[in-house]
């Protein structure tokens, strides 16, 4: 191969990498609140308020469900607007994290969903505050319990 295929290479590795890394950061503040928004908002839930919990289910549904070409070509306004152009590898973060945030803001709401109410009730009933037995059990223990149901050997 000769040295400048090699070096589009590496530099299009660099982008691509540039561009997954920092829409899943994005994605991820996006997400991650509107997860935990969806998760405590839901009729008889710590905050309820049901009917903004169905819109805003109604709007993650919807975006999950969109193929990613047709969400890259019906965000390039919005693309132009935030980032100027709506070609190179600073536009595409734009469709990358507005297609990431729904996804991991259902994996966010799965997993506070995992969490045993009866852990949140005795942390409250112990006299933990909200804000911290939400840290504590919502944080810790849903990756603690993935984590522990891998399929390894010595996990059991």
């Amino acid at each position: 191969m000769s040295a400048n295929l090699i070096n589009l290479l590496w530099v299009s590795t660099l982008q691509t990498l540039y561009m997954v890394a920092l829409s899943t950061i994005i994605g991820t503040l996006i997400g991650g609140p509107l997860g935990i928004f969806l998760a405590t908002s839901k009729k008889g839930e710590l905050f309820s308020a049901p009917l903004v919990n169905r819109v805003l289910g109604l709007a993650v549904n919807a975006a999950r469900s969109t193929p990613f070409i047709i969400l890259v070509v019906a965000i390039i306004p919005l693309t132009r607007f935030i980032v100027g152009t709506s070609i190179g590898t600073n536009a595409a973060i734009v469709p990358l994290t507005i297609a990431a945030a729904p996804f991991i803001a259902r994996l966010v709401e799965a997993s506070i969903r995992e969490v045993d109410s009866g852990l949140i009730e005795a942390a409250r009933s112990m006299g933990q505050r909200l804000p911290r037995s939400c840290a504590r059990f919502w944080s810790q223990r849903p990756c603690r319990a993935s984590f522990w149901a891998s399929p390894w050997p010595w996990s059991a």
